[in-house]
């Protein structure tokens, strides 16, 4: 069943139970299948993106969304799941640093990682920017969307690219170095930041950054 308006399901708890008659399931039985706590959907408001990750592992096709506004049906029918999921992107578990490079691990396991949703296709990956350097285009705490490019063919100059070099992460605007062919010049936003030059050779990947996501 479709539910059209919202206000026919006003709790998480309610919209809960129409997913676990969806599945034959009590809401009891629908938390302990999922991972949760008992009691879950009566003390909270919202499904996080951490839960939406437990539900869907248990049920692909659940309607986060739904659970969320009451609006839709509580499953996916197949060509939704599988638009989702061409959606979802792993959140690192690290910061690329907006002021200076920083420790980077470069083998990171999906399955290490939180998916978010991406709105925009082509993303491969995702991660929160530290510092203030880059500020206030990319604040503190704000996440990037990101896609690996290869940085031997074409460069755009003058984008905001997250690099990953043997010696950190940056997240910086990258443009030609005058005079030295085997170097970029990275640029920060933030006036108070002095560019600085990256050796190619150095650089392991490059990220073009496609969207900022400033949390709320």
């Amino acid at each position: 069943m479709e539910f059209k308006n919202s206000s026919e399901l006003t709790t998480l708890k309610q919209r809960a139970e129409k997913l676990a008659a969806a599945m034959g399931w009590s809401v009891a039985a629908l938390q302990a299948e999922c991972g949760l706590s008992n009691a879950f959907f009566a003390n909270v408001s919202k499904i996080t993106p951490k839960t939406a990750q437990k539900i869907r592992e248990r049920i692909p096709n659940a309607n986060i969304d739904f659970l969320n506004s009451g609006i839709g049906s509580p499953l996916l029918d197949k060509e939704e799941v599988v638009t989702l999921s061409s959606m979802q992107v792993p959140l690192l578990p690290i910061s690329a640093q907006g002021g200076y490079l920083n420790d980077f691990e470069s083998q990171v396991m999906e399955y290490d990682c939180e998916m978010i949703l991406s709105p925009v296709k082509g993303a491969q990956l995702a991660m929160t920017i530290t510092g203030d350097s880059m500020s206030p285009e990319y604040p503190n705490g704000s996440r990037v969307l990101l896609k690996k490019i290869n940085d031997k063919a074409f460069i755009e100059w003058g984008r905001t690219y997250v690099l990953d070099t043997e010696n950190g992460a940056v997240v910086k605007n990258v443009h030609p170095c005058p005079n030295d062919d085997s170097s970029v010049v990275c640029r920060s936003v933030n006036p108070n930041y002095e560019p600085f030059k990256v050796k190619k050779a150095s650089i392991r990947g490059m990220y073009r950054v496609l969207m900022q996501m400033a949390l709320k």
